[in-house]
C-alpha cells in the first residue's frame, strides 16, 4: 500500500513502505487536494536546532518535505547554533530558504533578530516557508529551541499572518522519520483540546524493529525519570496493565494507541501553541538536558495533558550512547532546578538533599578510582546548583590528544629511564584496541623505554582468568575492598608510572602512578593525560569539603521556584499555583 502526499506544484509524491519506515518519494502527476473537506488545515511551526551537522539536518528536512500532512502548512525554522562547517551556506544553496536571519546576541533568551525582507520565490522543499536563524554563539539545544520559539512568536505569530501557528513541532536534527509522523501527532492534538503536548515513540535508528523509548514518568521521591510510574502515581494501575499486555515499554513489541505520561522527548514533540504562550519557553539556564522534561512538567502543572502517540514514530540514536562526564553534568545539575519548580516545599528539601549526597559521594569515589577530572565535574555539578551557575560548562580537565601522537617530554608515556615507564590498565577489555593510550612505536623510535603493560582486570570480565596478551602481565581482583588492597600490594614492586582509566567504568583504586590516561570507550583513538599527585588530591578534598558545606546551606534555605519569567518560569499565574 502507498501513501500520497500533496505538493504545492500540483504533483504528489508516493511513499512506499521500507524496512526502516522512511518515505522514498517518487513524483507522479496529480491535482487533487488532501485538505480536509469543510475544516481548516492547522498551521505548524517546525523548530529545529543544529550545530556542525549540515548533511544530517538536510536529511531530516527532506523527511519533512514528504510528510503526508500538507507540507505547505509547515513553516520551518532552523537555528544554526554558530556552526563552523558552513551549515547555513549549505542549506541556502540546497534548499533556497525564504529568510536568512542573523541573531547577534550572546544570550538566547535575549534575541536580537535581524530579519530581512522575505526573499522572492519558494524554497525547494515545498514548505510554506523555510527560515535559517544564525546564532553568533552556540546556545546549546535549549538555547537553540528558545531561539526558534522567540522567532515564531515575533515573526509568525501575527493575527494577520496566514502562517500564525496552531502548533509548534520540535524536531531534532539527528532523527529520521516515516512520512506519517506529523499527521499522526496532529490527529491526536486535534482530537482533544485538553492536550498540550504530544510525543512520539522512538525506535532504534540502526534497528528499527526495536522500540527504545515510549512512556516516561517522574518519580518525586528520587527526582528521576523511569519507564514505569512510581508507586502511588495516578496512572500506575493503567500503565501496569498496558505494559503487561504489550510486553513492556521497550523492545520488539507491537505498540499502538495513545498513553498519558509525565514526560515526552523533544526529539519529536508537538506542542499546542496557545499552551506554549501560557506555559512559556524552555528554561534559559539549562544549555542541554532536562529542558524537555522541565517543559512537560510545567505543562502538567498548568493543567495541560501530556500524551504519547505510539503510532507516531521517529528513528533516533539511544541517548545514553552520547553520555560523557560533561553531559552528565548538565543532566544532574538541571534536574535539581527542575524539581524546584514542581515539588512542594515539604518534599523538595528531602529530595534535593538526597541528590546532593549522591553527587558528593560519587565525586569522592571517582577521585579514589583515578578519575580525577571526572570527580571535579561531579563536584562542580553540586556547587553550580548552589551558586546558580547557568549555561555551558567551561572546559575541565586536560585537552584531548591522539593516542598515536608522539609522546611529549614529561608526559605519562615519555618515561624517565629504563623500565620506569610501566602502565596499569583498568579494566583490560580494550587494551588491544586502544594501545592503552600510549604509543609504544613512537617511544621506541625516540629511544624511550617502551611501556610495560599490567592489566588490572575484575574477575567478572569475560576471559579474566585466561592468558593475557603477549608481553602483558595481568592482575585479577574481586569486587570487595579486601581484594583491592591485596592487589595494590602485589603492584608495589612494579611501581606503575601511569594508570589508564576507562571513563565511568574504572573501580580499582590504584595507589601508584603519577599520571592518569583517560580513555573514552566510545572513542579509543583519543585520550586525555593528567597528573595525579598527592598535592592535587589534597586540594580536591578541600574543595569537596567546602562544597559539602555549601550544599547543606542550600538545602536548609531551599524554597520552591516561583518566577513570572517566560524562559523557564510560569508566565501565567494559574500555572504557578
Amino acid at each position: 500500500m502507498t501513501e500520497q502526499t500533496p505538493r504545492p506544484n500540483g504533483t504528489t509524491t508516493t511513499s512506499t513502505g521500507t524496512v526502516d519506515g522512511l518515505a522514498r518519494p517518487v513524483a507522479i502527476d496529480a491535482t487533487e487536494s488532501r485538505e480536509p473537506v469543510g475544516t481548516r488545515t492547522p498551521n505548524i511551526a517546525v523548530a529545529m536546532v543544529t550545530w556542525n551537522r549540515k548533511e544530517m539536518i538536510a536529511r531530516v528536512l527532506e523527511d519533512l518535505s514528504v510528510q503526508t500532512f500538507p507540507v505547505d502548512h509547515l513553516d520551518v525554522v532552523v537555528c544554526d547554533n554558530a556552526s563552523t562547517d558552513g551549515t547555513a551556506e549549505y542549506l541556502l544553496e540546497r534548499f533556497a530558504p525564504e529568510r536568512m536571519v542573523d541573531n547577534p546576541t550572546p544570550e538566547a533568551h535575549e534575541p536580537n533578530f535581524q530579519v530581512p525582507a522575505k526573499r522572492e520565490g519558494r524554497n525547494t522543499l515545498g514548505f510554506r516557508s523555510l527560515t535559517i536563524v544564525k546564532n553568533t554563539v552556540n546556545a546549546g539545544g535549549c538555547g537553540g529551541f528558545n531561539t526558534d520559539m522567540a522567532f515564531v512568536e515575533r515573526v509568525l505569530d501575527d493575527a494577520g499572518s496566514e502562517a500564525r501557528p496552531d502548533y509548534l513541532w520540535l524536531v531534532d536534527d539527528d532523527v529520521r522519520m516515516p512520512a506519517t509522523t506529523c499527521e499522526r501527532l496532529v490527529s491526536v492534538a486535534e482530537g482533544d483540546p485538553g492536550v498540550g503536548l504530544v510525543g512520539t515513540r522512538t525506535v532504534h535508528i540502526e534497528k528499527p524493529e526495536e522500540t527504545i523509548e515510549t512512556t516516561i514518568y517522574f518519580n518525586p521521591v528520587t527526582g528521576l525519570m523511569d519507564d514505569h510510574p512510581p508507586k502511588g502515581h495516578r496512572l500506575e494501575a493503567a500503565h501496569r496493565e498496558w505494559a503487561a499486555e504489550v510486553g513492556g515499554p521497550k523492545g520488539e513489541h507491537e505498540y499502538s494507541g495513545v498513553r498519558e505520561v509525565d514526560v515526552v522527548s523533544a526529539c519529536s514533540l508537538l506542542a499546542r501553541w496557545s499552551a506554549v504562550r501560557e506555559v512559556g519557553f524552555w528554561d534559559w539556564r539549562y544549555f542541554i538536558y532536562c529542558d524537555d522534561a522541565d517543559w512537560c512538567l510545567r505543562f502538567a502543572k498548568a493543567g495541560k495533558k501530556v500524551v504519547l502517540n505510539l503510532d507516531a514514530t521517529v528513528l533516533h540514536t539511544p541517548w545514553h550512547y552520547k553520555l560523557t562526564p560533561a553531559r552528565l553534568y548538565y543532566a544532574q545539575r538541571n534536574v535539581i532546578w527542575m524539581m524546584e519548580k514542581v515539588l512542594p516545599a515539604g518534599e523538595l528539601r528531602g529530595v534535593v538533599g538526597r541528590r546532593f549526597r549522591s553527587l558528593l559521594k560519587d565525586s569522592l569515589y571517582a577521585m579514589a578510582m583515578r578519575r580525577q577530572f571526572h570527580a571535579e565535574i561531579i563536584r562542580r555539578t553540586a556547587r553550580d546548583v548552589c551558586v546558580g551557575k547557568t549555561g555551558k560548562l567551561e572546559a575541565i580537565g586536560p585537552s584531548r590528544r591522539s593516542c598515536s601522537a608522539p609522546p611529549q617530554s614529561g608526559s605519562a608515556s615519555s618515561g624517565a629511564g629504563p623500565g620506569s615507564a610501566s602502565c596499569a590498565v583498568t579494566p583490560a577489555r580494550w587494551v588491544g584496541r586502544s594501545g592503552c593510550g600510549l604509543d609504544c612505536a613512537h617511544a621506541e623510535e625516540r629511544g624511550l623505554p617502551v611501556p610495560r603493560f599490567v592489566e588490572i582486570v575484575r574477575n567478572t570480565v569475560p576471559g579474566a582468568e585466561g592468558a593475557p596478551p603477549a608481553g602483558v602481565e595481568r592482575v585479577v581482583y574481586a569486587g570487595n575492598w579486601k581484594s583491592r588492597v591485596r592487589r595494590n600490594l602485589d603492584l608495589l614492586g612494579k611501581r606503575p608510572d601511569a594508570a589508564v582509566v576507562f571513563e565511568q567504568l574504572n573501580d580499582f583504586p590504584l595507589l601508584f602512578g603519577k599520571h592518569n590516561v583517560h580513555m573514552d570507550p566510545k572513542d579509543l583513538a583519543q585520550c586525555q593525560i593528567e597528573s595525579d599527585r598527592p598535592l592535587a588530591r589534597t586540594a580536591f578534598v578541600g574543595r569537596w569539603l567546602a562544597t559539602c558545606l555549601r550544599c547543606a546551606w542550600y538545602v536548609t534555605t531551599l524554597k520552591p521556584f516561583r518566577s513570572p519569567e517566560k524562559y523557564g518560569g510560569f508566565p501565567k499565574e494559574a500555572a504557578s499555583v
